[in-house]
């Protein structure tokens, strides 16, 4: 990938932001890639960094470009014994110098990279998840949540073939599978570069809608609620396997994890069709009652479940035998059922009766019933709660589970919008509407006639924080999650990409008991790449403002060039430049999307509210380069035209 420098240019003389200076590739040896360990008051942490799918990072030098697993293990320092319910937070950055940090300067470098700030970015950030949605123009939002000014979001932006209806990811998060009803087809979007790579056609008329990656295996299993199919996908070479014949209507899907059976809906045949999937061939088709819409299977009993919308009976089914073995009485309006986290409680919600009901699958019997936000059609959990999403609501329905596993049900409504989706109609749809945060105390709802999402942290009694979805009406939300992950008790690992050859600082820290340290590790240049290419060059912003003053309140002009960074030529026929202005600490921002007036040249036309200092940042995502990945440029804007001349300042500075 090429870099680029960012230059603006004017009528007035040139403000130059001198880079940093370009850091060689490393000529010593690396540091061992194998574990380092740090003890402070009884506790241990253990990092290891080595490459994608070495077992031992010992003999393995870490190279410039490659994949890398990061792993942070914690443990108690005389037992070894694994220390659970601390989440590690990490992050790698290029050090500017040979001098290792010290505890002192360990503690300033983590609390600028935990503030979020983008002027502190790390060039890997081990705490980092995007939001992604799924909209209503035929496109695909990422967006970042973390940054300490809330307007600073929009990453990168993908266009789909049609309007998706429903998503999911790959296991290793590395491809999203969108299906496209209007296409007939399924999109594939890869998550790293967050480019559309290809689409299956599924079948002419198939209106493919749900999708499932089937557990264990590189399958991934679609509903064609447009005929009697399911379809399934190979998800190594993202091509059509297979269409299975079940029976007619809407079909959802549920696998029976460990087993070999998929399980499908079918909402007017009012069967299940349960399909073999290693000879990929139905073996049974079980009559479930009216209007079977609703699919979820309880790990704990080892059950199949499934609820009809206009049935009045919740119907348990033994995989086993594909014979129904137990029926609970319900009253129609059942559109969706989910196991809560451990397994085994199924949370049932009946849009008809606007309630939730609670069955306990050990004993297949009914323990509680509430009511719930109006017309409610999702529930979504984490560690400590269930949230409920009702259609005719601005609010959202809290249960807590610890309550609710003993039979007691206390609703508490938090608001979630300032409109109920209803709203907006064309936009209601199967995929998930909220979704919990890797921190796991938090989720974020999106909302699609008010075309914003909503962080809501758990224990307060309104959401905390609310973005723009860029006037976009989302009809989906997942988490993109890079962040380190607990695989076992106490031991935690992401997958990163190493950006360039020379010394990092991976700096460690717990919040619960309160320990830092910062490791160092070395990475050496890729032997496909020569010395000069060891590190990307960090860019420059070169910055002119037509005319000698840039008042507030007046449109005023921006101009800048964009080279590469490696020959100094002018970036052409980019239509994806974007340019942020803020006011620190970023009470005030605006995005301004660039054209290109001459080869190289691009131009943005804005004006300010007042004076003050504000700062221009500049991204291309077809050039791979963020926000954060440019250096900002000080603007200085003076007072409106009405002011004495001897009250102006500068245009800009550096």
């Amino acid at each position: 990938m090429r870099n680029f420098l960012v230059a603006a240019s004017g009528s007035i003389p040139t403000f130059l932001l001198a880079a940093a200076p370009v850091v060689a590739g490393a000529t010593e040896s690396a540091l061992p890639s194998a574990v380092q360990r740090y003890e402070q008051n009884g506790l241990a942490i253990e990092l290891t960094v080595a490459p994608l799918n070495s077992a031992s990072g010992t003999g393995k030098e870490l190279t410039a470009g490659q994949l890398a697993t990061v792993r942070v293990a914690l443990m108690d320092a005389r037992s070894g014994s694994p220390v659970v319910g601390i989440r590690p937070k990490g992050w790698m950055t290029g050090r500017p110098s040979e001098m290792a940090a010290d505890e002192v300067t360990c503690y300033e470098k983590i609390r600028r990279l935990a503030g979020g700030r983008l002027s502190a970015r790390a060039e890997i950030d081990l705490n980092r998840y995007v939001i992604v949605t799924l909209n209503h123009d035929k496109t695909v939002s990422v967006i970042d949540p973390q940054l300490e000014f809330s307007a600073t979001k929009l990453e990168s932006l993908v266009t789909l073939p049609g309007v998706g209806a429903d998503w999911v990811l790959s296991p290793d998060q590395t491809y999203l599978y969108v299906t496209i009803p209007d296409a007939d087809a399924v999109a594939v979007i890869e998550t790293r570069t967050r480019k559309l790579t290809q689409t299956i056609v599924v079948g002419e008329g198939a209106r493919p809608g749900r999708i499932l990656w089937e557990p264990d295996s590189r399958r991934l299993w679609v509903g064609l609620d447009g005929t009697h199919q399911v379809a399934v996908l190979d998800g190594e070479n993202h091509r059509l396997l297979e269409s299975i014949t079940v029976g007619r209507g809407l079909h959802t899907l549920a696998a029976v994890p460990g087993g070999r059976f998929m399980y499908v809906t079918n909402s007017q045949s009012d069967t299940v069709s349960v399909i073999d999937t290693q000879v990929l061939a139905p073996v049974a088709s079980v009559p479930v009652g009216k209007t079977p819409v609703a699919l979820t299977y309880s790990s704990a009993a080892r059950r199949m479940y499934v609820g009809g919308v206009n049935g009045s009976e919740i119907v348990a089914i033994d995989p086993s035998t594909h014979r129904p073995v137990a029926q609970m009485s319900l009253a129609p309006g059942v559109v969706a059922l989910a196991v809560e986290p451990q397994g085994r409680f199924v949370f049932a919600v009946n849009q008809v009766e606007s309630s939730l009901s609670i069955i306990d699958t050990a004993t297949n019997t009914v323990t509680a019933t509430t009511t719930v936000v109006k017309d409610p059609d999702q529930v979504v959990f984490t560690q400590r709660y269930a949230y409920v999403r009702g259609v005719e609501s601005e609010k959202l329905t809290l249960l807590d589970l610890r309550e609710a596993r003993k039979g007691k049900l206390v609703p508490l409504d938090v608001q979630a919008g300032r409109q109920a989706p209803s709203a907006a109609p064309q936009e209601l749809g199967v995929a998930p509407m909220i979704v919990a945060t890797p921190d796991g105390n938090a989720v974020m709802i999106a909302n699609a006639p008010d075309a914003t999402l909503h962080y809501y942290q758990e224990g307060m009694m309104a959401s905390t924080g609310t973005f723009s979805n860029y006037r976009r009406m989302p009809r989906g939300i997942l988490v993109l999650d890079r962040s380190l992950k607990e695989l076992t008790p106490g031991v935690y690992q992401a997958t990163v990409t190493l950006p360039h050859s020379g010394r990092f600082d991976v700096p460690v820290l717990l919040d619960q008991p309160r320990v830092s340290h910062c490791f160092q590790v070395a990475v050496q240049q890729s032997p496909m790449s020569t010395a000069g290419e060891s590190r990307p060059r960090p860019g420059r912003i070169q910055v002119r403002f037509e005319g000698k003053l840039v008042p507030a309140q007046v449109p005023a002009s921006l101009s800048f060039d964009l080279l590469d960074a490696d020959t100094q030529e002018p970036v052409t026929g980019l239509h994806d430049v974007q340019v942020l202005l803020f006011e620190p600490p970023g009470t005030w921002q605006q995005r301004r999307w660039a054209k290109e007036e001459q080869a190289g040249h691009y131009v943005i036309t804005q004006s300010f509210p007042h004076a003050g200092e504000y700062r221009v940042l500049v991204q291309s995502s077809s050039r791979q380069v963020r926000f954060a990945d440019s250096r900002p440029v000080l603007l200085t804007v003076g007072p409106p035209m009405s002011s004495s001349p001897e009250a102006l300042g500068e245009a800009g500075k550096p």
